[in-house]
């Protein structure tokens, strides 16, 4: 299991305060959303309801802990667990004031939400069978568990352009995953030697792409210096200013495939030299540990005539001799934990395979459990244990593995109700004469909306929400078709629209066209021969949708009681960050100025040109590291940061101060003041580069009190005191000052004892810099930097 990082239980207890400060009106929802995203933290459809998820590399998780998840979450009120595409498992239905002691239990366990959500590096995943397929060239969850302990301990891991997805694979002839990540690493063996080939850039969303092949072979030691040069690739060239093209994908759409790869390159020989190899001997321990001894005596029980069928359909020998893995199919990856039968079901089930260790359950990409290391003798047993919590054991693994996001009945973006979708094709497959065994490898993936949470572009076939319109909007997807996930890998193709209403006949009709043409063939092979063709001619059929007077079923969504609609559709949390205030201020600026064309009222008048004076001073601190904490911070630090400095005019010094010390000052007669200031700080944003970081702008010479000399006798080229300034804020601010500092110049910075120095200089190190000095003064560190 990876290790929690040092700085957790401080970071749920600021997550709590700010919690507090929110529920208080003291702090903006904003504020609130840019620490608790990045927490793993994120609000549901319904307002003021949220859910927790919970970091589970590889999808390891051992039996005790899911037993713990589910009496956690159901102390502190929550009626749902959600698997994940991620392998990861979701607490949902949480009120605020449960969501701080959710953390704290969870910590006690071992696990962690931190990194769940927001600019961060993602839950890392794993072949759902690494460590136990005949196939594979070498397990990788040792490898995925002692990366993840290594990058939720680093601060930069948070503050990341966008979120940084990164997959293994353990089997070089079924890439997966890998290849559609942002960095992708697959087991090879070279003169017998392990190591990994390295994808780079690969996603789903908008203009998605199969990863670029970075290197063909890093040896294993090498694993940590790869993902920090990527790491760090992706913090210094990714888009901060637009977050609709910051994943890492965008910067090979802007440079170009050899540059792209040309600078990567550059940057792991950079951390070749700064970044210390993995420990093999420590991370790769023999996992026979995994098997430990068990006394187990077989039951007597006899099992009925399904038990073959079953086994057939859902058992797979292991390369251990005598022992098997087993897929537990999870309707939609949910389990419903008010339901005492299920949780009854679900506790005797976990205690019955703990008997066997540890390593006996992993959370799966399709939303499910795989059990493993299960003793063959212990199937009669476990098969009459199933079929009573997942009645759905005896029906085909196809009606089983349909993959749906959350969609519109939890996520704030969802279009469509993506589990609705599927469970009516399911229901349709179900009641069909199609022979549903011949078709177990079929994948069938829904996303609620044009994001890829459902994975629809790695889909055999695959659907995305869109909204359609005939005499009114209606529910529909694209679809998607023919995705490969073999050494040759390639997304799936879009090949049309279709309302939702048709889809589950439209899929139906497609496999009874496959298995009439071309009963021998795999169903991925007939796409490309000649399905892909019938597709398109099937979706001529469903052109046509009857106005809502003809039939209003095409204008309800399925498992919906009223008509399709979108007013509840909210803002998405999956980017939330620090940066987020800049497009909150700025939009209040241009209301403001509209609002202000027609304003009569004085009072109000003044409170528009107040308020937009205060978002123009807000609106660029954080691209300075600056974290105001009271309104009165907002004016000074807008005032050391941007016109001490000359980012901003000095004329506009005494309104500032003027708005900083009396909020209800007249200021109709500065109007065109305040839109002046305005203009330009938004002619200043305009002007920062994709990293916000500043171009073509000059600043004033740094005051001779921001220099000081250090004891060593030696003259630090900057100084800043951070005491007060707490994680991440303070590595931000580090990292703003060395940006624009050359190579060989010295930063010398004061920091507070306990989680500030216990983790900036690590990160500063991380970032290829020397620490030349690091001693305590009094009650606080001093750290003189060397920039690289």
């Amino acid at each position: 299991m990876y290790k929690l990082p040092q700085t957790l239980s401080e970071d749920i207890s600021r997550l709590a305060a700010l919690a507090g400060d929110y529920q208080a009106k003291r702090i903006e929802a904003v504020q609130f959303k840019a620490f608790r995203v990045p927490m793993g933290i994120y609000e549901q459809r319904k307002n003021e309801i949220y859910m927790a998820r919970i970091r589970a590399t590889g999808g390891v998780i051992f039996p005790l802990q899911l037993l713990e998840i589910i009496e956690i979450a159901r102390r502190h009120k929550s009626d749902l667990l959600h698997i994940t595409t991620r392998q990861e498992i979701q607490i949902q239905n949480l009120e605020l004031n449960e969501v701080e002691p959710v953390l704290q239990e969870i910590r006690q366990i071992g696990l962690s939400t931190k990194g769940g959500g927001g600019n961060t590096v993602r839950n890392l995943i794993v072949s759902g069978d690494s460590g136990i397929s005949k196939d594979e060239v070498f397990d990788t969850t040792p490898y995925a568990i002692a990366l993840t302990t290594k990058l939720i301990a680093e601060a930069d891991s948070y503050l990341l352009p966008r979120k940084l997805k990164i997959a293994f694979s353990s089997d070089d002839k079924r890439i997966g995953y890998a290849a559609f990540n942002d960095l992708g690493l697959v087991a090879r063996l070279r003169d017998g030697k392990r190591g990994f080939r390295v994808y780079v850039g690969g996603g789903g969303g908008s203009h998605p792409a199969v990863g670029w092949l970075f290197s063909d072979f890093i040896p294993e030691e090498e694993l940590f210096v790869v993902a920090e040069a990527v790491k760090k690739f992706f913090s210094e060239h990714g888009n901060r200013k637009n977050k609709h093209k910051a994943r890492l994908r965008y910067i090979f759409y802007k440079l170009g495939k050899d540059e792209t790869l040309r600078l990567i390159r550059e940057y792991y020989e950079q951390a070749r030299a700064t970044t210390p190899l993995m420990s093999v001997s420590e991370t790769v321990a023999d996992s026979s540990d995994e098997r430990p001894h068990f006394s187990y005596k077989a039951s007597q029980s006899a099992s009925d005539a399904g038990f073959e069928i079953w086994k057939k359909r859902y058992v797979k020998p292991q390369k251990q001799e005598g022992y098997v893995s087993v897929f537990v199919p999870v309707l939609l990856g949910n389990i419903r934990i008010d339901n005492e039968q299920t949780v009854s079901g679900w506790k005797r089930l976990l205690l019955f395979i703990n008997q066997f260790g540890n390593h006996t359950v992993r959370f799966t990409n399709e939303q499910s459990v795989r059990l493993r290391n299960i003793p063959e003798v212990a199937l009669d047993e476990l098969y009459d244990i199933l079929k009573t919590v997942f009645p759905e054991v005896s029906e085909p693994v196809l009606t089983n593995n349909i993959i749906a996001c959350t969609g519109a009945d939890t996520c704030r973006l969802g279009i469509g109700l993506s589990k609705g979708l599927a469970t009516a094709i399911r229901r349709e497959l179900l009641r069909s004469n199609l022979d549903l065994d011949r078709l177990a490898d079929v994948r069938i993936h829904i996303s609620g909306c044009p994001n890829s949470c459902g994975q629809q572009f790695i889909a055999d076939i695959g659907f995305s929400g869109k909204i359609l319109r005939n005499d009114r909007i209606y529910p529909g997807y694209q679809v998607y078709l023919g995705a490969r996930r073999d050494e040759s890998p390639r997304l799936s193709e879009p090949v049309g629209n279709i309302s939702a209403r048709d889809i589950p006949e439209f899929v139906r009709k497609l496999f009874a066209a496959y298995t009439e043409s071309f009963p021998a063939k795999q169903f991925a092979l007939w796409l490309e021969a000649e399905g892909k063709t019938e597709a398109i001619r099937l979706l001529d059929e469903y052109k046509q949708v009857p106005l809502f007077e003809e039939d209003k079923n095409y204008y309800y969504d399925w498992g919906a009681d009223t008509v399709f609609s979108i007013v509840d559709r909210g803002a998405a949390e999956c980017s939330a960050g620090l940066f987020d205030m800049i497009d909150v201020d700025q939009n209040v600026i241009l209301e403001n100025r509209k609002a202000l064309e027609t304003a009569t009222d004085t009072t109000g008048i003044n409170h528009l040109l107040h308020e937009t004076v205060f978002s123009s001073a807000r609106m660029l601190l954080v691209t300075r590291g600056a974290e105001p904490k009271t309104s009165d911070d907002v004016y000074n630090l807008f005032i050391s940061h941007f016109i001490d400095f000359g980012f901003v005019e000095e004329r506009f010094r005494n309104l500032v101060i003027k708005a900083r010390d009396n909020r209800n000052a007249d200021f109709s007669s500065q109007r065109e003041e305040i839109y002046a200031l305005a203009d330009a700080v938004v002619e200043l944003y305009k002007n920062m580069d994709d990293s916000l970081q500043f171009k073509n702008v000059q600043s004033k010479t740094i005051h001779s009190d921001s220099v000081r000399s250090v004891d060593t006798g030696a003259s630090a080229n900057k100084f800043k005191d951070l005491r007060g300034v707490a994680c991440p804020m303070n590595f931000v601010q580090t990292k703003i000052l060395l940006a624009p500092m050359s190579s060989g110049q010295t930063l010398e910075i004061w920091l507070d004892d306990g989680q500030p120095i216990e983790n900036v200089p690590g990160s500063v190190r991380g970032e290829g810099h020397e620490i030349l000095e690091q001693t305590q003064t009094e009650n606080y560190w001093k750290l003189v930097i060397k920039k690289k």
